[in-house]
């Protein structure tokens, strides 16, 4: 497709593609988030380099004329509190000043949310330094200055989730049983790969020390501790060899029921054929019958008519078109959902386009009785320019790696809807697709985990999906990907910190600390250029090895390790402009969490979404006209308009 012909909506078949197509209900969803243009984003990292630049400034001007009246960084006690190796807490502390400033809701929620955040900083600094006194008074043990910045450090990435939690407007628990119980050799898995990560980076640091030191200064192994930044990539690799293994013996059977294949489309005139046609060659390589639900979930193209046509065409599948008049993708996947009947139903987009195999590889890890849900390969459609290498790269690590390293233990949290495989009384008995929250997808497989069942993670059931041509499009994805994980946490938060079950107590909270870390980092690149170009004579670090080492390192050798595996070398050229593009996703981190709303009262906190199934039975659908009329008398809780 040339460029004219994206400029002007129109694809290679000659039909139209609406403007901003990929804008609907779902983009944010009512009463839990705001549309806001990214100015607020820009806003903030303006205001959070001024800041910067005034904390820093003022604290260099009084220690100029009252030598070492200020530490560099707000350490209460250590044995050597001037020479920080970095101010790290100045750094959360303007951070969350920052947050809440910009964040949505009225004046005095936004400075309750400041003080929480700025309290609970205080009083972890406090403790830390405290036992720093302690140590040193009643042990005359002293601790390095860098570990107390280390034990804040990893405070305030949880300090930063725990306070939005409580404080957001965020969905209500869902209610859905936590039946699974953690199982020994998931933990021992989990010790003892950490064990042995460890004990190599150790041998590592201690033996090959002038190896190590030269990747160091190359910011391969991050600047100011490799032997952490190791063991965690170490601890990784054998998470994801494991994972491996496990998926290999899990889908050793064949295994062909009857499926229904469930899309919900709103607007997709210019792919749909396409993904019909794919779901046709896929059920040419199935050995059981195929048949195609589509709804058409209040298009204003004619999506409808191309679908049928496309299904008419089928040779090996069957299928219907459904008016699905409801706007939502959730509620076009329960309505849906009322109208089948088979054992499986296969969750596909709309923009989505299966491999030939990948229905038949999915489906053999059925065969065990306790995998209630299966995905695959996220990889985007060919020739898709430079976003298209980046969401390659990004994939092949999440997907292709990552996601396959936490089934060694079934530790996965949830699959991509574009392509997933669900059992369908576990889906009913998990209470349905979760309406009017980002994240749905991740919601149910997580409430379908709760219950006891395996979510596997297969990369070698392929598809291929629509990657964003253009930075809106780009941006209103990632806010919607990023918002979800507090949507889905909030809806889940039941299952948090439970001791017996891995997810709760490990990954999860992981995930959130990850979140946060992402959502800081673009902030903190502005943070380590001021540092080393603007005050490098004050403060003895960060070296510009380590701005680099916490921006790249060794995630950069980790990915390009991975598109080889892949056999992917093309990629290695494009991951230097990929690092660029983590920058990137962290920007629209930021921007997906300023538009979470904050209301001032605590009554006004939880979001109760809509409940498609009561005791496992679909209530009646509401119909257009009803929601019509809901939605002109219903105010606008977020205050906020398109811009």
């Amino acid at each position: 497709m040339s460029g004219r012909e994206r400029q002007q909506g129109r694809d290679t078949d000659g039909f139209v593609q609406p403007a901003e197509f990929y804008r609907s209900v779902d983009s944010a969803p009512k009463g839990i988030s705001v549309k806001r243009d990214r100015s607020a984003t820009d806003g903030f990292l303006i205001t959070f380099t001024a800041l910067t630049m005034l904390a820093l400034s003022g604290a260099a001007y009084i220690n100029d004329r009252v030598p070492g009246a200020i530490p560099t960084d707000l350490i209460f006690f250590t044995a050597d509190r001037f020479n920080a190796v970095l101010p790290i807490r100045i750094f959360l502390v303007l951070f969350f000043v920052t947050y809440a400033g910009y964040a949505h809701g009225p004046i005095l929620a936004r400075i309750r949310l400041g003080l929480s955040f700025l309290l609970k900083l205080g009083a972890i600094a406090l403790l830390v330094d405290n036992l720093a006194y302690l140590s040193w008074a009643y042990a005359d043990a002293v601790w390095p200055v860098y570990v107390q910045q280390i034990l804040v450090g990893l405070s305030g990435l949880a300090i930063f989730p725990h306070t939005v939690l409580n404080q957001a407007r965020l969905p209500c628990p869902s209610g859905s049983p936590v039946k699974r119980r953690g199982k020994f050799f998931e933990y021992a898995l989990v010790f003892g790969a950490v064990t042995i990560a460890g004990l190599c980076a150790t041998i590592a640091v201690t033996v090959f020390n002038e190896d190590v030191v030269t990747l160091r200064n190359f910011a391969l192994l991050g600047g100011m501790g490799p032997g952490v930044f190791l063991a965690q990539q170490l601890f990784t690799l054998q998470l994801g060899l494991v994972g491996t293994i496990r998926n290999q013996i899990s889908g050793r059977k064949a295994f062909s029921p009857p499926v229904a294949v469930l899309v919900p489309a709103h607007n997709e005139s210019h792919l749909i054929a396409k993904t019909i046609d794919a779901i046709d060659a896929a059920a040419a390589c199935y050995d059981g019958p195929v048949r195609i639900v589509l709804m058409d979930n209040c298009s204003v193209d004619n999506t409808a008519e191309i679908a049928e046509e496309a299904l008419a065409r089928c040779r090996c599948a069957r299928g219907e078109v459904i008016d699905s008049p409801v706007p939502g993708k959730a509620k076009a996947l329960n309505h849906g959902l009322e109208l089948i009947d088979e054992d499986f139903i296969v969750r596909i987009d709309a923009d989505t386009q299966i491999d030939r195999k990948a229905l038949r590889i999915a489906m053999r890890h059925f065969a065990n009785d306790n995998v209630g849900s299966v995905g695959g390969l996220p990889l985007p459609f060919k020739n898709n320019g430079t976003l298209g290498k980046f969401r390659a790269i990004e994939v092949l690590n999440r997907h292709g790696f990552f996601q396959v390293a936490l089934g060694a233990f079934n530790g996965i949290l949830g699959l991509p809807g574009m392509f997933v495989i669900y059992r369908r009384d576990v889906l009913m008995e998990a209470g349905g697709i979760t309406e009017e929250m980002n994240g749905e997808d991740t919601d149910i497989v997580l409430r379908m985990t709760n219950l006891g069942y395996r979510a596997v993670s297969d990369p070698s059931a392929r598809f291929r999906t629509e990657v964003p041509e253009t930075i809106a499009h780009l941006r209103e994805q990632r806010t919607r990907w990023f918002r979800s994980l507090y949507h889905v946490t909030a809806h889940n938060r039941r299952m948090l910190f439970q001791g017996n079950l891995i997810t709760g107590a490990v990954v999860l909270p992981f995930t959130l600390m990850n979140g946060a870390r992402r959502a800081m980092m673009a902030p903190l690149a502005i943070y380590g250029a001021l540092l080393f170009f603007v005050f490098g004579g004050i403060y003895d670090h960060p070296h510009l090895v380590t701005v680099i080492a916490v921006l790249l390192g060794m995630p950069f050798v980790m990915s390009s390790l991975v598109v080889l595996f892949w056999r992917r070398p093309d990629l290695l050229f494009y991951m230097p402009l990929y690092m660029g593009f983590r920058l990137l996703r962290s920007y629209y981190t930021l921007g997906a969490i300023l538009t979470l709303v904050y209301p001032l009262r605590a009554s006004e906190r939880d979001f109760f979404p809509p409940k498609p199934l009561q005791d496992g039975v679909f209530g009646e659908a509401d119909d257009a006209a009803d929601w019509e009329e809901e939605a002109e008398t219903a105010p606008d809780e977020t205050g906020a308009d398109w811009r």
